[in-house]
Formats: C-alpha cells, sequence, structure tokens
C-alpha cells in the first residue's frame, strides 16, 4: 500500500512540473527572422608597395651577400625619402640553387644559386607611392610585384560602425515590410547577431614589374576605393493584429 502512494504521489509531481512548465512557457512563441545586407565603399588611407629583387650567382655565399648589399641601400634610400624603418619589413626571403633541365644530356643541371626577397613598404601618404617605387628600382630592385590601398585600424573601426548601423536598419525594415504584409505588429527583438564582416584591400597587379617600365606604370596608379560590407541577423518576437 506504502509503495502505491508512493509512486502515486511521484507520478502528479511530475504532472504538476509539466503543467507549470506549460504555464510559464510563452503563449506566443511566432518569430520573424530577418537577415540585412549593406555594402559601401571607402577611400583608403594606407599604402603598401611589395618591391623585392631576385639575384643569381655562381655560389650561395655570393648570392646571398649580393642580396644584402642591394636591399641594404634600397632600404637606406627610402630612408632618405622620409620612410621610416620600422614601415618597412621583410615579406618573403629565399635562398635556392636553381637548376635546369637539359634535354640533351637528360638531366637537370644547376645554373647557380638564386637569392629574392621582398620587401613592403607602408604609407601614409599615397602619393609617396610612386616615389617609393622609383627609389626602389634606382637602388636595385628588380621586381615590383604589386600596390595595395587599404584602410588603418581606425578607419576600418570607423567603417565597420557604418556598415553595421545599414546593415541593421536593412534588416529592420525588411522585418516591418514582413509584418505588415502578414497582418501581425512587431514586438521585441529576441536576438541580434553580426557576420561576414569584411572588407578587401585594393590591390594594384603591376603589368609591368621589372625597371624603369615599372617606375612609369606606379607613377599612373591612382587610389581606389575599397569595398565594406556586412550582414546583421535579426529576430523578432511579434503580435497577432
Amino acid at each position: 500500500m506504502r509503495k502505491t502512494t508512493s509512486l502515486l504521489i511521484v507520478g502528479l509531481l511530475m504532472l504538476s512540473i509539466l503543467l507549470v512548465g506549460c504555464q510559464t512557457s510563452p503563449k506566443d512563441a511566432e518569430t520573424i527572422n530577418v537577415a540585412g545586407h549593406a555594402e559601401m565603399t571607402v577611400a583608403p588611407d594606407l599604402a603598401k608597395v611589395y618591391a623585392g629583387i631576385s639575384i643569381l650567382k655562381p655560389t650561395a655565399a655570393a648570392a646571398q651577400a649580393e642580396a644584402d648589399r642591394v636591399i641594404n641601400a634600397i632600404i637606406d634610400g627610402l630612408r632618405y625619402k622620409g620612410i621610416a624603418e620600422s614601415d618597412i619589413e621583410t615579406e618573403t626571403l629565399n635562398l635556392y640553387e636553381e637548376k635546369v633541365w637539359v634535354e640533351k644530356e637528360s638531366q637537370t643541371k644547376s645554373v647557380g644559386w638564386r637569392a629574392t626577397q621582398t620587401l613592403k613598404i607602408k604609407t601614409d601618404d599615397l602619393t609617396k607611392v610612386g616615389d617609393i617605387v622609383d627609389v626602389a628600382v634606382s637602388n636595385g630592385a628588380n621586381q615590383i610585384n604589386s600596390i595595395e590601398f587599404y584602410l588603418s585600424t581606425t578607419k576600418e573601426d570607423e567603417s565597420k560602425q557604418l556598415v553595421l548601423a545599414k546593415a541593421t536598419q536593412n534588416a529592420k525594415n525588411k522585418a516591418q515590410t514582413m509584418a505588415d504584409s502578414l497582418g501581425v505588429r512587431l514586438d521585441k527583438i529576441v536576438s541580434a547577431s553580426e557576420s561576414n564582416y569584411g572588407y578587401m584591400p585594393y590591390r594594384y597587379a603591376m603589368a609591368n614589374n621589372v625597371g624603369m617600365e615599372a617606375v612609369k606604370e606606379s607613377a599612373n596608379v591612382m587610389p581606389s576605393d575599397v569595398a565594406v560590407s556586412a550582414d546583421m541577423a535579426l529576430v523578432y518576437a511579434i503580435k497577432q493584429g
């Protein structure tokens, strides 16, 4: 008898819990989910020039020594033009034995050692891009790989706030349109989350990346706006009528 009573009490307790759960759940759980998107263009305030050297010598030591000499000359020339050494970084650095296939001998043959190095040179004065290329080539750079225009951290943060505000407004407008079409009213925002924020720096790939041809081409390279975009997801609770 006691066992039956205990089971009955446990069953009643479980039923009470289920009933309480049903009562505390919102009666109206309908929602509208919307995704807002926005894009904008922003003028860059920083530039990077990727200048490099490629040197072939009979020995590894000779190739590295010549590479060091030319790189130091380029850096000294840039510093003379007012580019801070902290704005000059080594992007890539390689030293390897270069081999070619000799058809008559049916084997590869060493043609020497090649030293390559690329410098990334930054500036916040976009009018100096042509001067940077000129100085680099004049002091021994034989490759100008690309010129990149991008945003500083401060300007990127400002742009992010603006584009997120636009994406949020786009989502809100969509939600209101949907609510009007369905004959319901928007209630509180249940959740909001950003996604896919980003921007792509504008990279100009040089058509002529060697010597004076690169200098002439770089003089005509103009800064181009960069595209900034963002997505915002909103979930609204809705009311009938």
